[in-house]
């Protein structure tokens, strides 16, 4: 007996269709996308020095470490808490760190969806989704950069902001939600400082809405105090919670003043880092500024949802822009608060089946739907950097290897002056100080604004003779003179090189301690 098998033709579009016009089948699609961008990096420790700082963080907390008083960083304590919840599941938390992480992103990609869904089609609007995703890694967010956490509490924000405009009025779900954008921005607030201005612009956006609504003067000044209450609640009740326990001047100093006495990079690094991080947003911004363009027909009620929609969108991705522009440096990872409003932004051209890129290919002209285009090109740019970053920092081979060795050597505490700072965490070493971030203590900008002079704690910790120090076979431009010459003295007085290992593109060096000094 012969038995026949028909081949079906497999209708790809029509399948991909019905899964982004479902609500699950699109949430779905989004975590698969997270997945897939962002699992060459799991397991790597060394995919950015912040993520590996506020891991050691995160885990001595379980110890009794206290921030900002045993451990000394100027970020909020939202960010360590979430990393300390991280070691609460357990393992090394490396890898449970950027599956983490990858859980916010894919929740980040399915509220950008949400927002999207009401100005673009649900292919514009799942297509948003996965842009977000396609772009985090070309701005250095391919791991647990604060942004990576902190883009899901703003999004969810914007999106209880955006169903209050939807209602008619400010009837009692719209308080809720009103509610909810502003304890969601002080959580988010306590993760970030720099997310202060979107804050502002969404009460500001809810004030419109209260006085649109018949809200009288006075009422509406009441419910702006009770608004910025809100906001600023997680952040007044981390402050007393530290004044409670005698250490509320250590809380105010790290939070708030330190960063005005940092140096400042020479303009030219900066404008470098400026110039690449427009070069990078650029197709987002084109296509972002052309799917919030006035439509040539408005319709006849110019108050319609869609249009308010569109116009809330732009004027976050303008605040967004500014906060980035006020604070300068422009490292990379600071253009990652622009991609959740740009994203959203090019819904509507991602969803048009004529916007795209046309290539000509044997004479005959093809056009790349944008919904493709934009996610391939950013894709294409993220795998690039990705390449780039695990060539320049390393990956987890060279620095566990590093942590080995440096563990079967170890008595008493290391000291990494210059070199990756996970090594505290995969040795299990004690910190010889405060400031266990190599940076404060080794980068000039940082001199005179931790609140104690590197090179006194420099001397201090070394006075404390550690058997074993990482440092660098030679100096980055960054590089504090002061505490290096001084280390480069002590190091060849009393310790021998025992080991190197070239992490990235640099040599780190392991210096032991000689008999007798």
């Amino acid at each position: 007996m012969a038995t026949v098998f028909r081949r079906h033709p497999v209708d790809l579009p029509a399948i991909l269709r019905a899964l982004v016009a479902s609500p699950g089948g699109a949430s779905i699609l989004l975590c698969l996308v997270a997945l897939a961008a962002r699992a060459v990096q799991f397991g790597n420790p060394a995919v950015q020095v912040d993520d590996q700082f506020y891991l050691l963080v995160g885990d001595r907390m379980w110890q009794g470490a206290l921030p900002y008083v045993d451990i000394w960083d100027r970020k909020p304590i939202g960010l360590f808490l979430i990393y300390a919840a991280i070691r609460g599941l357990g393992g090394g938390g490396i890898i449970q760190y950027q599956i983490v992480a990858t859980a916010f992103a894919a929740g980040t990609a399915i509220t950008i969806q949400r927002i999207a869904g009401r100005i673009a089609s649900p292919l514009g609007a799942v297509a948003a989704g996965v842009l977000y995703l396609t772009s985090l890694g070309m701005c250095g967010g391919e791991a647990g950069q604060s942004p990576v956490f902190y883009n899901l509490l703003v999004a969810q924000a914007v999106l209880a902001t955006i169903r209050v405009v939807e209602r008619p009025g400010l009837d009692a779900r719209g308080m809720a939600d009103s509610v909810l954008a502003m304890l969601l921005m002080g959580l988010a607030l306590q993760v970030k400082y720099t997310v202060l201005f979107e804050g502002a612009y969404l009460g500001l956006v809810l004030a419109w809405k209260a006085q649109r609504g018949g809200t009288g003067p006075y009422r509406l000044a009441a419910l702006m105090a009770f608004w910025m209450a809100l906001g600023i609640a997680p952040t007044a009740i981390a402050w007393a919670a530290y004044a409670a326990i005698g250490h509320g001047g250590d809380f105010f100093f790290a939070n708030f003043t330190s960063i005005f006495g940092r140096g400042h990079e020479p303009s030219t690094q900066t404008l470098g880092r400026l110039v690449t991080m427009a070069a990078k947003l650029l197709p987002l911004g084109y296509a972002g500024a052309a799917g919030l363009r006035p439509a040539p027909d408005p319709p006849a009620e110019p108050a319609s949802t869609p249009i308010l929609v569109r116009r809330i969108v732009a004027g976050w991705a303008i605040v967004a822009i500014a906060g980035v522009g006020i604070f300068g440096d422009y490292f990379d990872h600071y253009a990652l608060p622009l991609l959740v409003p740009l994203a959203v932004a090019t819904a509507p051209v991602l969803g048009d089946p004529s916007a795209g890129v046309a290539v000509v290919a044997r004479g005959r002209t093809h056009l790349i739907p944008a919904a493709v285009a934009l996610p391939l090109l950013t894709g294409v740019v993220t795998v690039t950097t990705i390449g780039k970053n695990r060539h320049a920092r390393g990956v987890g081979e060279q620095v566990q290897e590093m942590a080995d060795f440096i563990r079967s050597r170890l008595t008493g505490c290391l000291f990494v002056y210059d070199g990756e700072p996970i090594l505290y965490h995969l040795t299990g070493s004690c910190l010889p100080t405060r400031w266990p971030f190599p940076d404060h203590l080794n980068n000039r900008i940082e001199d005179g604004a931790i609140g104690v002079d590197p090179l006194a704690e420099t001397r201090r910790i070394m006075a404390g003779r550690p058997a074993l120090v990482v440092s660098s076979d030679e100096p980055e431009r960054k590089m504090n003179w002061r505490t290096w010459n001084y280390m480069q003295a002590v190091l060849a007085r009393d310790y021998r090189p025992a080991a190197s290992w070239k992490i990235g593109i640099r040599y780190r060096v392991i210096y032991e301690r000689l008999p007798g000094h």
